[in-house]
């Protein structure tokens, strides 16, 4: 098999795939579940069960505010080229402490939250100029102060989503190379749906999928 795509939910799966023109000798799409915990089981049973060659995981996503996100806007779906998390470690709010500073690991080992590097897509297919940084929570953000927080801790992220670390290390630990597209549904810390726009984003996604899987096509 050349690769899976993955997409954490059924309703966004059946957005992007209803769009998608794929041979389903060459790519599979699964649904792997929402939130860290869930992706990461489902995403390291399918690549012991269908051994890909390479994985996408697609979806929706949060837009933080600010200058580094000054070019995209909701609806927009682009590639990002590294994941981060944020949530693992002690404390809440502004008692937070991540767990690299907390003194837990011993020599040797990697870093409990380092930030992991995807594989990029070509230039001419790429949304937008690398880099792009993913942050991954484990609780999405309530409101203005929690995204504020966060954009302290992590200033280069632009997106925020609860499934995309887990993937990476479940891919990373298989040696599959992993790429991630997510939409931009709604601005971060904004839990008011009637002003999100998944359908936009979504459709988006579509579009920079079928845009790469053609590029693959022999």
């Amino acid at each position: 098999m050349n690769g899976l795509i993955l997409v954490p939910t059924d309703n966004e799966r059946r957005l992007i795939e209803s769009s998608l023109r794929i041979k389903s000798d060459q790519w599979t799409v699964n649904t792997i579940g929402f939130g860290v915990i869930a992706a990461g089981v489902e995403t390291t049973r399918l690549l012991l069960s269908e051994r890909p060659r390479q994985v996408i995981l697609a979806g929706i996503a949060g837009l933080f505010p600010g200058p580094n996100t000054a070019s995209h806007r909701l609806g927009d779906a682009i590639w990002f080229d590294s994941v981060a998390i944020d949530g693992i470690g002690v404390g809440q709010g502004d008692a937070f402490v991540d767990a690299s500073d907390l003194g837990w690991r011993a020599e040797g080992e990697a870093e409990p939250t380092e930030t992991i590097h995807l594989a990029t897509v070509p230039q001419s297919q790429a949304s937008i100029a690398q880099p792009a940084l993913l942050l991954t929570v484990c609780s999405g953000s309530a409101a203005d102060d929690d995204a504020a927080r966060r954009l302290r801790r992590v200033p280069d992220a632009i997106g925020e989503d609860m499934e995309s670390y887990a993937v990476a290390c479940a891919c990373r630990s298989a040696g599959v190379p992993l790429r991630v597209v997510r939409g931009f549904s709604n601005r971060v810390g904004n839990r008011d749906k009637s002003a999100w726009q998944i359908a936009p984003a979504l459709a988006s996604v579509a579009e920079q999928l079928q845009q790469y899987l053609d590029g693959e096509t022999p």
